[in-house]
């Protein structure tokens, strides 16, 4: 629920010249305008999001003797969790968003059904935006999937944001007069930390063949070395996920759950969707987040029933935003719609790992994921080496959270490791 847990103070969180930045980005305009109170406090009563702290914010101000409100929602690095906040900061996920944000300022358009939002305040530590709550927009529950009204609207969204990105990198090289590459220009800061040859990944491993031991009634529960080859198909899953050269490339979300999309409504039909929190963001082909967004949201029924469908729709919005210098150079590049399919393909292995990998995090309540996976005592332990007692016990207390982490988990081991 927002609004619980202790009081915040402004001050201790943002500089006064971030204030000020802020309230001039807010109200706009000339004149002066005095910041008279402040509320800062979590955004929920446990974890809304693993890769920080989440707050939000009401500021009262007066501008010229009219008093005007300031609704804001900020996440920080982990102020109670040093290993955490170390892991974070190493690897750059703020920088991440923080780079996000810098080219989100060139290519974000100001339509009336924005497919993202800008920042007031991005730094390598603390990222300040609107609260779009206040505006109309909300969140799914977070053991939700999405039905198709929800996905089509989210997969429009999402060929916008492509798009306008492989327009950013056209501009940036006809200016440059040479290719132009994000991943190139910012490798350092894109690396990936997790989802490649690391702890994180073995425990996954672990976790997966625990899972099926103690839930799957299907033959191969019990096969084995089953956890030495799942540890071998994920990692060729996550070095899958890479920026191609001779084929079209973007900055990817890489991280596209129910709390990292925002729905608006009229008269309770979603009419615009928003992506949010670009911390994980990585580089490659437009078919991985596809793919990553279809694993993270949907059933394997829905996928089987719809993905030609909305993998049709995706394709012909994201025609329709390209520019001609854009169309053109993907064109010499040989990136059709045949293509684009080949490359969800390709991507789908990472994608269904994206879910396997995530899933025993998000789909636990917030209170109780913060129990287990946010104290410092137990976090190296969980991340790195067997994350199993906690997922397991849980699962069986939660048919929703076992069935969801169980299905994605047999369909991988059936698609690869059986094949």
């Amino acid at each position: 629920m927002v609004g619980c847990g202790k009081r915040l103070v402004l001050e201790e969180i943002l500089t006064e010249k971030q204030i000020l930045h802020i309230l001039n980005q807010a109200i706009g305009g000339d004149g002066p305008r005095k910041l008279v109170k402040s509320e800062i406090r979590p955004a929920m009563d446990g974890i809304a999001g693993f890769l920080g702290d989440h707050m939000k914010g009401v500021l009262d101000v007066d501008v010229q003797g009219e008093q005007k409100k300031v609704y804001l929602f900020l996440k920080r690095i982990s102020a109670s969790n040093k290993p955490k906040a170390e892991f974070i900061d190493k690897h750059n996920f703020y920088r991440r968003e923080m780079l996000m944000y810098r080219v989100l300022d060139d290519i974000r358009d100001d339509d009336s059904n924005p497919w993202c939002v800008r920042a007031y305040i991005y730094t390598d530590s603390i990222i300040v935006m609107p609260d779009l709550t206040v505006a109309g927009y909300t969140s799914r529950h977070f053991l939700d999937t999405l039905d198709y009204e929800h996905f089509y609207l989210t997969m429009t969204s999402i060929a916008r944001f492509h798009a306008a990105f492989i327009n950013y990198e056209t501009k940036k090289s006809v200016d440059l007069k040479r290719p132009y590459s994000t991943f190139q220009e910012f490798s350092q800061i894109l690396q990936e930390p997790t989802f490649c040859e690391s702890p994180f990944l073995k425990a996954a491993a672990k976790l997966s063949t625990n899972l099926l031991k103690a839930f799957s009634t299907k033959f191969y529960s019990n096969r084995i070395g089953l956890e030495s080859e799942l540890n071998e198909f994920y990692l060729k899953a996550c070095d899958s996920m890479k920026e191609y050269k001779g084929s079209a490339n973007v900055l990817l979300h890489r991280d596209l759950w129910v709390n990292n999309i925002m729905f608006k409504y009229e008269k309770d039909v979603p009419i615009n969707a928003v992506l949010v929190d670009f911390q994980c963001l990585r580089y490659g082909p437009p078919a991985f987040d596809l793919m990553v967004f279809m694993y993270l949201t949907t059933d394997r029924k829905f996928r089987e029933e719809h993905t030609t469908d909305v993998l049709n729709h995706y394709f012909s919005v994201f025609e329709q935003n390209l520019n001609g210098d854009s169309k053109k150079r993907l064109e010499d590049l040989g990136y059709d719609k045949e293509d684009f399919l080949k490359w969800c393909d390709k991507g789908r292995m990472f994608g269904m790992f994206a879910a396997i990998g995530i899933y025993p995090f998000i789909l636990m309540d917030p209170k109780t994921a913060q129990e287990t996976f946010d104290d410092p005592k137990t976090y190296d332990k969980y991340i790195n080496f067997d994350r199993s007692e906690p997922v397991l016990a849980f699962a069986a207390k939660c048919k929703v959270y076992k069935d969801r982490n169980l299905e994605v988990t047999e369909e991988f081991v059936e698609r690869y490791v059986l094949s």
